[in-house]
Formats: structure tokens, C-alpha cells, sequence
């Protein structure tokens, strides 16, 4: 799960009862961009379980630094229950920039 917007390798995220995440910014060839959340396994490469999509318009806009674009990805998938349904499938949903910001604790993951 890397990044091309900015030049950072993700988060993992402690939610305590649903577990640790991994949550990062994928850019494919560009645009538009994805939020990708999976679940996080020590000395394993991260596979996403979900992908939230960001619309190319809003994309370009977002005010938000690394963190907080994660953090309201994240606040988003625990609000809509979209961490539970995510073990042992894929699924992908639209990014809302308006998501409440998790406010638990974040670690940057070493480049």
C-alpha cells in the first residue's frame, strides 16, 4: 500500500477491540486516489481489505496533511461498521471528506 501524492508509507492504527490496521494512499497511475485500510500483520506486507475512493475534484482539494486524511478514512470505516464486514473479503466504498477524524493513537510506518 503506497503512496504518490505524498511521500509517506502509511499508518498503523491500534483500534483497540477491531484490532491494528494498516491505512495509506494509493495514487494508480496518477489519479484518482484510494484510501486503502487492511489489516495489519507484523512482518507481513500489508493487503487492503478495503478501498475508500476519492473523487478526482475533491482529491486535488484536500487540505488535509497525511495524517488527518487517514484518520477521517479511518473514522469513516469504524462509523460505518466497515472494518467488521472487511475480514476475509474486499470491498470499496466512496471516501467521505466530511468523515469525524479517529482520534486514537497512529504510528507512521518506517519508508
Amino acid at each position: 500500500m503506497g503512496t504518490a501524492k505524498y511521500d509517506h508509507p502509511g499508518f498503523v492504527a491500534d483500534t483497540g477491540v477491531q484490532g491494528k490496521f494498516v491505512i495509506g494512499v494509493w495514487c494508480p497511475h496518477g489519479y484518482p486516489a484510494h484510501i486503502h485500510i487492511g489489516r495489519f500483520k507484523p512482518g507481513a506486507a500489508a493487503e487492503p481489505n478495503l478501498r475508500l475512493r476519492i473523487p478526482d475534484g475533491v482529491f486535488q482539494s484536500i487540505s488535509d496533511d497525511m495524517e488527518n486524511l487517514c484518520r477521517r478514512a479511518l473514522g469513516q470505516a469504524i462509523a460505518d461498521r466497515l472494518l467488521v464486514d472487511a475480514e476475509g473479503g474486499y470491498q470499496e466504498t466512496r471516501f467521505r471528506i466530511d468523515a469525524v477524524p479517529w482520534t486514537g493513537p497512529l504510528q507512521a510506518l518506517a519508508a
